[in-house]
């Protein structure tokens, strides 16, 4: 990986870094850890972030070939009393793998192997893409997942890791049966349920700052043979239409959605669509949707959509979703986007009333987005009476077991704004037009939050509290144990 531009990273420092003689880099040389520093080939590249809005610039940066590496490394930076970060695929939305002063790259972490009981072990540097098709080549196996290929393991399955798949499945989280994590002192462990509760629980849901992850088991299931992608394309007349239109989607979905069907609707300037997966035929999707469709092309004054009905196999079915590929190069996802994101998690008794959707389409049908910006909304169904996220895993209190938090989720909401090319300048009043969208559900849009969409306008006191809820003081007494001096840092976690 890295192209091994890592041979500059193991010869000791360059002469400009003489005259500073920083014990940390010292350590490092002396334990022959792979690092980057700002006169290094490659220095721009590696610390360039997902999201373009921000420009980090930590001292050094670590590329660990193993775990005595990490180790070394963790040592290293718990013995100078320096802050690490993680960087896992590097696709945080707030960019927090860089703000550490060394962070430690584990991108070079990237095995993935499946056993005989169906347990994958995944390597912490592992991006999505490549962790399915590897996990379908070994054994036809599968995890509910995010689509979007580039996306970390390390964030994604320890913050939740939601896919089309998890109402019937459980999140990426809840298929985690052991950690093998490196601690903020260097000792390692194997971490699962019996072994160490309170990591396990904390590892599964905020994990981030708690203990380096460097390996994760997950357990597998049989991939679907046919996989449906669909959609249903809609363009309605005024705020009335999409409000009413998107009241009866949401609340339709949330009450006869059997678990299988993924489903979610995805709103912008110019389209309403009506999305999912499902694990089955076109016939059976049909006498599911059918009730659905019928009625909205009523609310849509009698047009018909437009529609993509395919089926597919697993990999193409995520390859598709992916935006055509799937595999990603481990050493960087070279899409980028310059953006700014709330989320809101609706409560599975209480989803929003008709007066506040209906704000918010006014406000979307009448204000003027800043200028050289787009915005979307995604609201993704994550309960309903027969999903496996809220009631995972059978017959046990799911607090009990992760400390996820959104358990009592019946919509999850990505509102986002992104300049017009993706690329800087980012318009700050992207972030104004944004927060508006919040603000026009009124007192509904006061909302628990999803950590992956990292609302990055919050404090850490904030974030803590939207994205964890009541688990807030158990996690900082299991931080406050795990890393007493807090070496490890993720600005919104613990």
């Amino acid at each position: 990986m890295h192209s091994l531009s890592l041979l500059s990273f193991v010869l000791p420092l360059v002469s400009a870094f003489n005259s500073y003689r920083w014990p940390l880099n010292d350590c490092l040389n002396d334990h022959n850890v792979p690092l980057l520093l700002a006169s290094s080939v490659g220095w721009a590249e590696e610390i360039e972030p997902y999201n373009l809005r921000f420009a980090l610039t930590p001292n050094v940066v670590t590329i660990p070939r193993n775990v005595a590496d990490v180790q070394a490394a963790v040592r290293c930076a718990y013995d100078a009393g320096i802050k690490v970060t993680v960087r896992s695929g590097g696709h945080s939305y707030g960019a927090y793998g860089l703000y550490g002063t060394m962070v430690l790259d584990l991108s070079e972490f990237q095995d993935v192997t499946l056993d005989s009981s169906n347990i994958a072990s995944v390597g912490g540097g592992v991006r999505l893409g490549n962790m399915a098709t590897k996990i379908f080549n070994l054994g036809q196996r599968a995890l509910p997942h995010g689509t979007c290929p580039g996306v970390g393991v390390g964030g994604h399955g320890t913050l939740g890791g939601f896919g089309y798949s998890s109402r019937y499945w459980g999140l990426l989280v809840d298929t985690i049966v052991k950690f093998d994590v490196v601690h903020a002192d260097g000792t390692f462990e194997s971490v699962t349920a019996t072994s160490n509760p309170d990591l396990f629980w904390a590892l599964r849901g905020a994990g981030p700052g708690f203990a380096i992850v460097v390996t994760f088991y997950f357990e597998t299931l049989p991939a679907p043979e046919e996989n449906i992608n669909w959609s249903y394309t809609y363009t309605f007349s005024s705020a009335y239409y999409a409000a009413i239109s998107f009241e009866f989607a949401t609340n339709w979905a949330y009450q006869n959605a059997p678990k299988e069907l993924g489903f979610g609707i995805f709103v912008s300037a110019n389209q309403f669509v009506v999305q999912g997966v499902y694990p089955g035929s076109i016939a059976a999707l049909d006498d599911i949707l059918d009730p659905l469709l019928a009625e909205m092309i009523s609310l849509n004054e009698g047009k018909t959509p437009e529609s993509s009905v395919q089926s597919y196999n697993w990999i193409d079915s995520l390859t598709v979703l992916g935006g055509g590929h799937l595999e990603t190069p481990p050493e960087g996802d070279h899409s980028h986007d310059t953006f700014y994101v709330k989320s809101l998690d609706t409560h599975q008794c209480t989803p929003l009333s008709y007066a506040a959707l209906e704000s918010l389409f006014t406000y979307l049908y009448t204000t003027t987005p800043p200028s050289n910006s787009e915005w979307f909304i995604i609201a993704n169904l994550y309960g309903g009476s027969d999903s496996v996220i809220t009631s995972f895993p059978p017959s046990t209190d799911p607090a009990s077991t992760s400390s996820y938090a959104g358990r009592d989720t019946g919509y999850v909401w990505q509102l986002y704004g992104y300049t017009e090319d993706s690329l800087p300048p980012f318009n700050v009043d992207i972030i104004s037009f944004v927060k508006g969208m919040v603000d026009a559900l009124g007192d509904e849009g006061d909302l628990p939050a999803y950590a992956p969409y990292a609302d990055t306008e919050l404090t850490q006191e904030e974030a803590q509290v939207r994205y964890w809820g009541g688990g807030v003081d158990r996690l900082k007494a299991i931080k406050a144990a795990v890393d007493p001096t807090g070496i490890l840092y993720n600005p919104q976690g613990f």
